[in-house]
């Protein structure tokens, strides 16, 4: 197999588990939107979050942002508070219900991981582990340099 052609492989594998994955979250986000579990995965990541990063992250404008937080923060999936050291920002905290969410979200998460990545070998499991990290580096350097 040539390089292109394992290339193009790989591709369709990566598009084709992406999809399988989203399925598996699917059932899960009947019962609370997925934007909502988007903020909720993004706060609990990069806590403490600003309204202003948050939309970054998001490619949305710093009002919609705002008024999906709104939304959010009437149904407890999200606290806003100012932040003690500049008056002038809004801190994004995941919520009560928010906790509730994160937590099916991370009970879906290792049951992916159960049910399909223990399946392979060990050997296969570390030849996995290096490549996707190899990946995450190469991704993490090329946002970086932008």
């Amino acid at each position: 197999m040539t390089k292109n052609e394992l290339l193009k492989s790989i591709d369709e594998s990566l598009y084709d588990l992406t999809l399988k994955i989203q399925e598996e979250f699917c059932s899960f986000y009947e019962y609370i939107p997925e934007k909502y579990c988007w903020v909720l995965t993004l706060v609990s990541k990069y806590q403490p979050l600003y309204v202003k990063q948050l939309a970054d992250l998001m490619r949305i404008s710093a009002s919609s942002a705002s008024q999906l937080l709104s939304k959010m923060e009437k149904e407890k999936y999200i606290v806003r508070e100012m932040d003690k050291g500049q008056k002038r920002q809004i801190i994004i905290k995941v919520g009560d219900q928010g906790e509730a969410v994160l937590e099916k979200i991370e009970e879906t998460r290792k049951n992916i991981s159960f049910n399909y990545l223990m399946k392979l070998s060990y050997k296969e499991l570390e030849a996995f582990h290096k490549g996707a990290l190899k990946v995450k580096h190469l991704v993490d350097a090329e946002r970086e340099s932008i």
